[in-house]
């Protein structure tokens, strides 16, 4: 299954991975770069947002790309 997350405004950042489950999922959205301007584990610049903004933590970071992520269908079956 496919999911896609897209980081809050102002940032645009998306990230797509194959995940067996929406746990797996959210492992792998964050290990992507999630909210990478908050971050702790994978933390980067952020074009967008260019405040400095203090680190989450994973549980607050897993319950946000929870909330946003969005499992993709294959219409194609």
């Amino acid at each position: 299954m496919t999911y896609s997350f897209a980081c809050p405004v102002p940032c645009n950042y998306e990230i797509k991975v194959d995940a067996k489950n929406g746990d797996d999922a959210i492992n792998k959205i964050i290990m992507a770069g999630a909210i990478r301007c908050r971050n702790i584990k994978n933390r980067c610049h952020c074009e967008k947002a260019n405040h400095n903004m203090p680190p989450i933590k994973e549980e607050q970071l897993r319950n946000i790309v929870q909330l946003c992520m969005k499992e993709e269908c294959d219409i194609s079956n």
